[in-house]
């Protein structure tokens, strides 16, 4: 018989033996279910947030801050910066010559969560006339857009699936008096969903301010950006940075990012060392159990390689057990759920995203499953396949 016959006899064989050992077999299978359903929507959690903040990113739109700051709520520019900008070279124009740019301000609204009625804080982003413009991807879905002058806000779709009074027809209360919501919209799946959106001159009033916090340039091309930045940097009246949008989003974002995927490493970590440990006394426990059998095998002609193959199998059978499960537990508890969490514009408001179970996801923590079975198998399977035949057969 061969090596590869021998090794799936061995298999079967020890297959068949699980319902004896039943508790132990339990033990590997639901540590690793629990690793993977617990890895997963953390895994999610810092994949959607990721995405979600990269979904904004495009290289033909640049952001403009005061070149001390590092995101919008650390940056000012003046009424003046702002129309310096707007007229450089390399600022694409729409069909009547108009700049295609934003000038924003940020703010805090304070609202409350649908999900237990906490109060939390979304961005309010006071934009230019050409903020919708500027950005095709997003558009209206339900009601009006805001007039300037007038304190009204349209909200994104996120925002108002996840927060209370978001309705059109509802009112904020903000600086200077309520402000009612007047429109939806949604698109880009990206952060700006989680938005409140308004004029800026009339949030500047009200609040008042007299600098944007940011400005949000169409480019004539992504090749745009390097002469763009060289000049504004040159301009003696200016002291501001250009940035690509996905290059600003990666950098403002990148704190939040390292948190998330810390605490993603810690519990993944804790998690898988436990399974570990658990797949390694059942391994034991069964070799152990096994002895007189294992020997008698061996000495009817069973090779020692076939012998640590079979146990290698059985321990990633069982992780592929325990993987299947967790995987079913978090796709049933955790895909599609929609969540909100710090990391908006001001990072101290609420950016909501979906979490999504995907193929690679669902791939990678199979793969870990498996590794983590093939490492709890590894020692016993050799102990076994090293242990001498004669006192196996003398055990009782």
């Amino acid at each position: 018989m061969s090596l590869p016959s021998q090794a799936a006899a061995l298999t079967a064989n020890g297959l068949r033996h699980v319902p004896q050992r039943l508790g132990g077999s339990l033990v590997v299978v639901v540590g690793i279910a629990g690793v993977v359903a617990v890895l997963i929507p953390v895994l999610a959690m810092y994949l959607g947030f990721r995405a979600t903040l990269r979904g904004d990113g495009r290289d033909d739109r640049a952001i403009v801050l005061s070149r001390a700051a590092e995101d919008e709520s650390e940056s000012s520019l003046s009424r003046d910066a702002v129309a310096v900008v707007a007229n450089a070279p390399g600022v694409r124009r729409d069909a009547s010559g108009e700049p295609l740019v934003s000038a924003e301000v940020i703010l805090p609204a304070p609202v409350a969560r649908k999900r237990d009625h906490s109060d939390v804080s979304v961005t309010m982003r006071g934009v230019g006339a050409q903020y919708f413009a500027l950005r095709p991807e997003l558009r209206l879905i339900a009601g009006r857009m805001f007039r300037p002058g007038n304190q009204e806000l349209v909200v994104g779709a996120a925002a108002r699936a996840q927060f209370e009074g978001l309705d059109i027809g509802n009112q904020v209360r903000l600086q200077d008096g309520d402000w009612t919501v007047v429109g939806v919209f949604a698109g880009g799946n990206g952060s700006r969903e989680s938005e409140l959106i308004t004029d800026a001159t009339t949030a500047m009033a009200a609040y008042k301010l007299d600098s944007f916090n940011s400005m949000t340039v169409a480019l004539s091309s992504p090749g745009a950006l390097a002469p763009l930045r060289e000049r504004l940097a040159a301009d003696a009246r200016l002291f501001v940075v250009v940035r690509s949008e996905p290059e600003y989003l990666e950098g403002a974002a990148s704190g939040v990012n390292r948190l998330l995927r810390l605490v993603t490493y810690a519990i993944g970590s804790i998690m898988a060392l436990g399974a570990l440990f658990a797949a390694l006394n059942s391994m034991y426990a069964a070799v152990a159990s096994r002895a007189t059998e294992v020997a008698t095998l061996r000495a009817i002609g069973f090779a020692a390689p076939a012998v640590a193959i079979a146990l290698l199998a059985e321990a990633l059978l069982l992780a592929l057990a325990g993987a299947a499960l967790g995987v079913a537990l978090a796709y049933a508890g955790f895909n599609g759920v929609t969540i909100s969490t710090l990391g908006g514009a001001l990072f101290d408001s609420q950016l909501v995203y979906s979490l999504s179970v995907s193929v690679p996801l669902v791939a990678g923590t199979i793969g870990l499953a498996c590794a983590l079975g093939l490492a709890g198998g590894l020692l016993p399977a050799i102990r076994a396949s090293r242990a001498s035949i004669a006192e196996g057969l003398h055990e009782k």
